[in-house]
């Protein structure tokens, strides 16, 4: 049987596009009804969440709120878990197999070293912006795979 991993990455939002009124942020945690509102955009109460893995593009583009606010909403309707945002960052996180289907990327996870890094299988830690709505594009500066942990730092060497 084979595993599939938890993977998580950063989402940077562009420098332009700066944290709406009704953005949930670390200045403005209130915000979260913005956040809400774009999130349930298009459902009904009733309605079942998303039961098989849908591309980037079958994925309804939220059209209100600011800029965090459509882009987490978005990524939540594509079956991400969409962690609190810090500043105009906010982490994605989901199964390995996930993010290959939603970017068209394959990943590689190095199981030789402490914390499994991640990255693309060019050896790239930023994940292809090209399978995303123009509308998400706009919005979205990069999404990235964290670095490799240092837990030891220089005191090895």
């Amino acid at each position: 049987m084979e595993l599939d991993p938890y993977v998580s990455a950063v989402v940077s939002i562009r420098r332009d596009r700066q944290p709406g009124p009704d953005e949930a942020t670390v200045e403005n945690p209130g915000g979260v009804g913005g956040e809400a509102a774009a999130i349930l955009e298009g459902t009904s109460p009733s309605e079942p969440g998303p039961t098989r893995a849908v591309s980037a593009a079958d994925v309804a583009v939220p059209v209100h709120g600011g800029a965090i606010a459509r882009a987490k909403a978005y990524f939540t309707k594509a079956g991400f878990e969409v962690h609190a945002p810090l500043g105009a960052t906010f982490s994605i996180g989901n199964r390995k197999s996930r993010f290959e289907t939603f970017f068209s990327e394959s990943l590689v996870i190095d199981e030789e070293r402490l914390g499994g890094p991640v990255t693309t299988a060019d050896g790239e830690r930023e994940l292809p912006l090209g399978p995303l709505p123009d509308e998400v594009r706009e919005i979205v500066e990069s999404v990235a795979l964290p670095p490799p942990l240092d837990y030891l730092g220089d005191r090895l060497g």
